[in-house]
């Protein structure tokens, strides 16, 4: 059996088992699982790269990035770092280093244009060229021998001439694909994993070398932990040879919302307040070697919830059907708010607190401002406790409620887009709009 063909046996296996035992991070589509591990192994990735969105478009600047390790890789020579750059717009080493490999070339006199988008076109050249450059022995199109794999799309004729033996080269050897069965779209852009799926590929179908390098791999929280609000560690196995880690969490956006550079340590704390209670968020670990490659951990997905307010427990002690509410209520955190919502599917402010009264034999009104003028007994800010209704509002209107826990916190179900969670009735939104709290136990 050749190497190529064990390294696609090689791919589905880890794809199987990464599949199998891993959720998948937000930005990490489930087909580019196994060339995202495989790139990693071989050391072909790069902090920019894995610490923006995966699936957004790369520039032209990561892409040189990603091709000048390709280079590295197949070639096993490190790249001579110019003095200068021979750009205006940009002090990248790996711009430099493509561009005086003949890999790249610029945009304009003395520019580079970094931040452009790299085209589908563009990213097929400057492929071909860094196996040129690497003195890779394969089969280079003159654009017009084997022209069939172009031709199969409806926009084939929109490869620019000097593209096409290019593109028809990355088409022959399977290093790219059209968007869809009809479409190439040679001037549309490529996402970041697309762009490392390419530089993957090459490097398994023209590499003497097995891919080799161990990963970090993300110990701790496990992969779909929910962890509570406060401050929680990240652990990870340690790598030989390393310079030092990036610790990387991104939203579900795919936004990195926390950067962190470790040394000597294969752990690092994560500081309560760096994160927004009850979202999911996606952990990746890199390691940097000591020959500048770096190698990045498959990523960790994980909620991070709001801290259960502490109620009062004698008050709880002497009246059980205030514990059963709160019980209730909290079975529900994280239902999404729907306007109207009367049910777990999806509730509004009334119809959450109307729910969980009902679900605990006590009726009430459907609408809060009903609620604040129905049964019950009024009671002042100094008088709450777990289990009692808030309400806010102006005037003597009440427009929203929800159920005091404790702490002064209240359990609602805030507004369009948010879900039913925990919030402070003295922040300065609920501060001054409180109009008072009943008791209808």
């Amino acid at each position: 059996m050749n190497k190529v063909a064990k390294k696609i046996i090689l791919s589905v296996i880890s794809l199987s088992a990464v599949l199998g035992t891993s959720a998948l991070a937000a930005d990490l589509s489930g087909w580019a699982v196994s060339d995202y591990q495989q790139a990693n192994e071989a050391g072909l990735v790069s902090y920019s790269v894995v610490s923006n969105n995966l699936r957004d478009n790369i520039t032209r600047e990561e892409f040189c990035e990603l091709v000048v390790n390709l280079y590295e890789k197949l070639t096993g020579e490190d790249m001579i770092e110019p003095e200068v750059s021979p750009f205006e717009d940009t002090n990248s080493m790996a711009v430099a280093q493509a561009y005086c490999y003949g890999m790249v070339s610029g945009t304009g006199d003395n520019t580079f244009t970094p931040d452009r988008l790299v085209t589908r076109e563009e990213m097929a050249k400057m492929l071909v060229n860094t196996l040129t450059a690497g003195e890779v022995s394969f089969n280079l199109s003159d654009g017009y021998e084997d022209a069939s794999v172009i031709d199969a799309f409806w926009d084939g004729d929109e490869v620019s001439e000097w593209a096409r033996p290019a593109v028809i080269t990355m088409l022959n050897y399977s290093l790219m694909s059209g968007v869809d069965d009809v479409r190439f779209e040679p001037l549309g852009s490529a996402t970041r994993e697309q762009a490392i799926s390419s530089v993957n590929r090459s490097y398994a179908t023209f590499s003497d070398s097995d891919y080799s390098l161990a990963l970090p791999e993300i110990t701790l929280p496990a992969s779909g932990a929910e962890i509570e609000e406060g401050n929680f560690t990240v652990k990870w196995t340690p790598v030989n040879g390393v310079q030092g880690y990036h610790v990387i969490i991104k939203d579900a956006d795919a936004s990195s919302v926390l950067l962190s550079d470790v040394y000597d340590s294969s752990s690092v704390e994560i500081e309560e307040g760096s994160l927004v209670p009850d979202r999911d968020y996606a952990i990746t670990v890199g390691a940097v070697l000591n020959d500048g490659s770096e190698v990045y951990s498959m990523p960790v997905d994980f909620r991070y919830k709001s801290r259960p307010p502490i109620p009062n427990s004698e008050y709880l002690a002497e009246n059980p059907i205030a514990e059963e509410l709160l019980d209730t209520a909290d079975d529900y955190l994280g239902v999404p708010y729907l306007w109207g919502g009367t049910t777990p599917a999806g509730f509004d402010c009334s119809g959450f607190v109307q729910y969980v009264c009902r679900e605990n034999g006590i009726s009430i009104p459907r609408v809060a401002d009903d609620q604040l003028h129905g049964p019950g007994t009024y009671i002042t800010r100094s008088q709450l406790q777990p289990g009692d209704l808030v309400f806010f509002g102006s005037g003597d209107y009440a427009s929203h409620v929800g159920m005091y826990v404790g702490e002064g916190m209240m359990i609602h179900a805030p507004s369009t887009g948010k879900v039913i969670q925990y919030t402070s009735i003295d922040s300065s939104y609920y501060s001054s709009r409180f109009l008072g709290g009943k008791r209808v136990i």
